[in-house]
């Protein structure tokens, strides 16, 4: 039997003709050039101490751990509290809230711009008044309206829903006479800012009040009567001042309960009442005209 024997030949690496002429490292070298590139990064000073701070410390444990929680809670409560700063406007705008409530809108009624005719009974206890004429006077004159003597609160606020320009015409029986002056007495001041009473009329007034009449009553016209006990009948009144206020006096010969129902009286009464508007209506009307005059020429006439 033939037995070929094939030698192993030694194959000699095919160099690339494009790497002639260039090194070629080998890879054992490699290893050692790159050992001595790469460099180690150095540790500062500060970053060693924290390694060993920490390296050096033992872990808390969690009873350490509440207990240095508790020392610092208790440090923290030494601490001095800063007051929190409130501007003070704010003080101020804080100031008038608490101390006044917020008001409640209220609408006002416009003035009324008609004469106030107000007719005032009296007393009608005890045959003292029966208030059958000043009911009769207030149904028949227009507009006017009729109280009790004992409503002055009322009376004073009926005027005063009236503008300060128009007339205010009291007209009062017995207890409702006095109350007429009671009223003007109290109208007469500064909180009422002075109301003018154009006319006050006053028939037997009793009471204790009557007898002077106040300043800012421009006419009263007092009707009183013959009467031999005192309070059962009026007396005469008097001016306070009689530059502003004009009284005149008439001595009446009926009985107190039936003097406000004499049908002259009356006559008297609402005559003196439309005296009273038209003369007010006048000066208005003047008062107007004269206006218009200085408005048109600049104040001059």
């Amino acid at each position: 039997m033939l037995m070929t024997i094939i030698q192993n030949k030694t194959h000699t690496p095919i160099q690339n003709q494009n790497l002639l002429g260039k090194v070629q490292k080998n890879p054992k070298n490699l290893k050692a050039d790159l050992s001595k590139e790469i460099t180690k990064p150095e540790i500062s000073e500060n970053a060693k101490g924290l390694n060993t701070a920490e390296s050096s410390s033992e872990p808390t444990t969690a009873p350490e751990a509440i207990a240095k929680a508790g020392t610092l809670a208790k440090e923290m409560a030494k601490l001095p509290v800063l007051p929190i700063i409130i501007p003070k406007e704010t003080k101020k705008l804080q100031e008038k809230i608490d101390d006044k409530p917020i008001p409640k809108l209220v609408h006002k009624a416009a003035p009324i711009k008609k004469p106030a005719v107000l007719f005032i009974e009296g007393f009608s206890a005890f045959g003292i008044s029966n208030g059958d004429g000043i009911k009769d006077m207030a149904d028949n004159f227009p507009g006017a309206k009729r109280f009790s003597w004992d409503e002055k609160d009322k009376i004073i606020e009926e005027i005063k829903k009236h503008a300060p320009d128009q007339p205010v015409i009291l007209v009062g029986h017995s207890f409702g006479g006095d109350s007429a002056v009671e009223i003007a007495n109290e109208l007469n001041t500064v909180k009422n800012s002075f109301r003018s009473i154009d006319l006050l009329v006053s028939v037997d007034s009793v009471g204790i009040n009557h007898s002077i009449i106040p300043m800012n009553v421009k006419r009263n016209l007092n009707f009183f009567g013959e009467g031999i006990v005192p309070f059962l009948h009026g007396d005469p009144t008097v001016a306070r001042n009689t530059d502003y206020t004009e009284v005149v006096n008439e001595l009446r010969s009926e009985l107190h309960s039936r003097m406000d129902d004499t049908p002259e009286v009356q006559y008297k009464i609402f005559e003196t009442i439309n005296e009273t508007l038209n003369e007010k209506e006048q000066g208005h009307d003047l008062e107007q005209l004269v206006l218009t005059v200085l408005t048109q020429n600049n104040g001059n006439f």
